[in-house]
């Protein structure tokens, strides 16, 4: 399989992140027909499909204001890959919600990269993308699965689907019964899992089944090989989790307790001092003279901002809790990457054979970091473009830098006896806020921009502070609550 780098927009403050993903360019190829002559499989949402994702099928019906795609992240296996490039998903969710914004699909998958191992992705490239929408179609152990949903809870307010997993040839001994435990998942753990965390699970296993009993269907006719599904039964997957993409008779949780709009003209929404008047026909507020200031309370680990941009426009200052957003202690790890020069050893790319995940300790710096193998036993040296030299580590046992900023666990370093000497992985440590926003632009124009994430989950006070040097118009806020504090 074909590989190839993508830039991720990774919002406000935050820099591209390089990654890479396991997919064919293009749209989906044309489906085969069913095996053996079965008839073909439908999938049509079910009046509890969706409970769990009232805040997609609310973006799905009303877009985004100002507008945006819906991000959906894939992170896992080649299970994950299997399931194609997003295009059959998009199709299927827009057959059902025809004014839907565009939906963008973003996947990066590895060679038997379990939950365990997903979980770094998540940390680095899904949470500091925000997205809308988690697809987990991979295999584990469930409590690893559960702490990587655990901290896409904390991260995000992202809805999450998990699917049970298609038949594959190991798991002929417990055929055919989708209850069993097997040797990819334990289902009734991932349901009650599921159950826990609020995450809407797709019951793909359990309706395979059905469909392969009523037509006579073995493990092997929906197989490419051992352990893959086929074409066919890749958009059978596809087909299960699409009907989840629907409105539920009844949700789960309340969109607004995760993700709301703070408008800045609603009677008792924000506070404001200085020279702030009406604007945009009384939906916004905008101020010129300096230290006019707007003050917003809220709850949460995220806020965004939505305001005007135009010839006249100026800059403004944030504050966040009392002090400059550019001295916030928000900071996210990004994406682990490979050095392409890295010892090449198939069948796994060098993706699969470093550091999954990296934990931020204390007194972060904004900067690049390289990790390099100093031996052919694991042995690696770590500097930081601004820090410099920051310490030495062995990839078989913990490690934290010099300074205190960056922790290495060996549990998460992925073949690390193949590393050779010489090989690199770099990534950034950015800080997650932005000290200003300038409101100046060549044209009238509405924007969103990010202001802060992953601050820590609990009260805050934003500041917008205008420096008097051109208009500030402000339209409302968006404030993100993740439902795991």
């Amino acid at each position: 399989m074909n590989c190839w780098a993508m830039r991720v927009a990774s919002g406000a403050g935050l820099t591209g992140i390089c990654l890479w993903c396991l997919a064919a360019l293009g749209g989906e190829s044309p489906p085969v027909e069913p095996p053996k002559g079965a008839p073909q499989y439908e999938a049509a949402p079910r009046p509890g499909d969706g409970a769990r994702m009232a805040l997609t099928v609310e973006k799905l019906e009303q877009g985004f204001d100002p507008e945006r795609p819906l991000l959906i992240w894939a992170i896992g296996s080649s299970f994950t890959n299997g399931l194609g490039n997003g295009d059959l998903l998009a199709e299927l969710v827009r057959q059902r919600f025809p004014q839907a914004p565009p939906i963008v699909y973003k996947k990066i998958a590895g060679n038997s990269t379990s939950y365990h191992f997903s979980h770094g992705w998540a940390r680095h490239l899904v949470i500091p993308d925000q997205p809308d929408v988690v697809l987990l179609y991979n295999f584990g152990k469930t409590e690893d699965l559960e702490k990587l949903i655990a901290e896409l809870r904390r991260g995000t307010t992202a809805d999450i689907l998990v699917g049970s997993l298609h038949w594959c040839i190991p798991h002929k001994p417990v055929w055919p019964d989708p209850e069993a435990v097997n040797s990819h998942q334990d289902p009734r753990a991932l349901r009650a899992m599921c159950e826990k965390y609020g995450v809407e699970l797709v019951e793909n296993r359990r309706e395979m089944t059905d469909y392969m009993l009523a037509h006579d269907l073995a493990i092997e006719d929906l197989l490419g090989d051992s352990v893959h599904e086929s074409r066919y039964a890749a958009r059978m997957t596809v087909m299960n989790i699409a009907r989840h993409f629907h409105r539920a008779e009844a949700f789960r949780y309340d969109p607004a307790s995760r993700e709301r709009r703070v408008e800045v003209e609603a009677p008792g929404a924000v506070e404001s001092s200085g020279a702030w008047t009406s604007a945009r026909d009384g939906a916004a507020r905008t101020a010129a003279a300096r230290d006019s200031a707007v003050t917003l309370a809220f709850t949460g680990n995220r806020v965004d901002l939505v305001g005007w941009r135009g010839p006249d426009g100026g800059t403004a200052d944030i504050w966040i809790d009392g002090r400059p957003a550019g001295q916030c202690e928000a900071f996210y790890a990004l994406y682990i990457e490979p050095d392409k020069n890295n010892a090449q050893r198939p069948p796994n790319p060098p993706r699969d054979r470093c550091p999954h995940m990296i934990s931020l300790g204390r007194n972060l710096v904004p900067q690049t970091w390289t990790l390099t193998m100093t031996s052919d036993t694991c042995d690696y040296e770590l500097a930081g473009s601004v820090t410099g030299a920051d310490g030495r580590g062995n990839a078989l046992e913990p490690f934290t830098s010099t300074s205190g900023q960056i922790i290495v666990e060996p549990e998460f370093w992925r073949d690390a006896r193949h590393n050779r000497t010489g090989d690199r992985f770099t990534f950034d440590v950015v800080r997650s806020a932005v000290g200003s926003v300038e409101f100046k632009g060549p044209a009238v124009e509405r924007f969103r921009l990010r202001l802060a994430s992953n601050l820590e989950n609990k009260p805050h006070e934003l500041k917008v502070v205008a420096r008097g040097d051109g208009a500030v118009t402000l339209d409302a806020f968006d404030v993100f609550e993740p439902p795991l504090k």
